[in-house]
């Protein structure tokens, strides 16, 4: 997508003034019509197929630029905004951040869950930066596309942000909620980097491998693959990881290490084993990792070194 069209209201900042931060994303649009929001939704879809470093779900980025990769985001506004701080698409092209984990946040209004919200501002942002900004699959955006409940309180949040959709949407809920489900769909499984780091929401836990299929990051997931028992569906729930799940995986995607999000860490991080480290973002003591996709990665420890806490950033 030519992001300089004059039909998008999206713009990249005129190069005489690359540092000028541009608007928030989605700002000037109004979320609250419908046709607006399923528009962004249609059209950030095809943004997210039409990658051209994607290859059936995956996207392979160079040995070229930076690369921030967060945690589960879950509707933190203040934490979003302190990400785009930290990646500054907008100095650089060769910029990149992924997000995963978009939908249910802790903050309802009236009992309503209102992330679709946050959905609709980085489908704007996605097509803002078409080639800067990476969406992975994540259980709880997996579960609204699906319908599947995941309790909270004793209550579905699947049905707290349905019931924010209705409220806001109306009699065109339905409309806005299959747009959703088509940008869903077009999330990435991972991103790989060049310099041998792979991201994603998590891996499969060690009674899922045997029927796990690798190969489903090469391929454009189908609704199998998605729905429960599903290689996407296995990928995102896993837990209780070890080292013997991520050396197979890393000798099959010819990886070294594993930056995941899906399990809690208190104070923003966690390691797991000799390959995987776990971020969150959705918090007071979230953190994000930025990384020089030019730079070669051996240890964790190298990674670990490169984490900031988002609290430390301006929002």
């Amino acid at each position: 997508m030519d992001t300089s069209d004059s039909q998008s209201p999206f713009l990249i900042p005129d190069a005489a003034t690359p540092l000028d931060p541009p608007a928030p994303p989605g700002e000037g649009l109004d979320l609250h019509d419908p046709d607006t929001v399923i528009d962004l939704f249609d059209r950030a879809a095809q943004a997210n197929m039409g990658h051209p470093q994607r290859s059936g779900a995956l996207v392979d980025l160079p040995r070229t630029g930076m690369l921030t990769m967060t945690g589960d985001l879950h509707d933190n506004g203040l934490n979003f905004s302190r990400i785009l701080n930290i990646a500054a698409l907008h100095t650089d092209p060769d910029h990149h951040v992924v997000l995963h984990e978009i939908s249910h946040g802790e903050k309802l209004i009236s009992g309503r869950d209102y992330s679709i919200r946050m959905l609709s501002r980085i489908a704007a942002l996605k097509l803002q930066y078409p080639n800067q900004v990476h969406l992975i699959q994540a259980n709880h955006d997996l579960a609204q596309l699906v319908g599947e409940g995941i309790l909270k309180d004793g209550v579905s949040v699947v049905e707290r942000f349905n019931e924010g959709v209705d409220f806001i949407y109306a009699d065109d809920a339905d409309e806005v909620r299959d747009a959703l489900g088509g940008f869903i769909r077009s999330f990435l499984a991972a991103v790989r980097t060049e310099n041998g780091v792979f991201c994603a929401h998590s891996l499969p836990s060690p009674r899922a491998l045997d029927t796990f299929d690798p190969a489903v990051v090469e391929r454009v997931p189908t609704d199998a693959d998605l729905g429960r028992g599903g290689s996407i569906y296995k990928m995102v729930w896993g837990r209780n990881l070890t080292d013997a799940i991520a050396d197979q995986l890393a000798e099959r995607w010819g990886v070294k290490l594993f930056v995941l999000g899906h399990q809690p860490a208190d104070m923003g991080y966690d390691v797991i084993g000799e390959k995987m480290v776990v971020l969150n973002s959705d918090h007071d003591h979230g953190v994000v990792m930025p990384i020089d996709l030019t730079k070669d990665y051996e240890t964790l420890d190298e990674l670990i070194s490169l984490i900031v806490p988002l609290g430390s950033v301006i929002a």
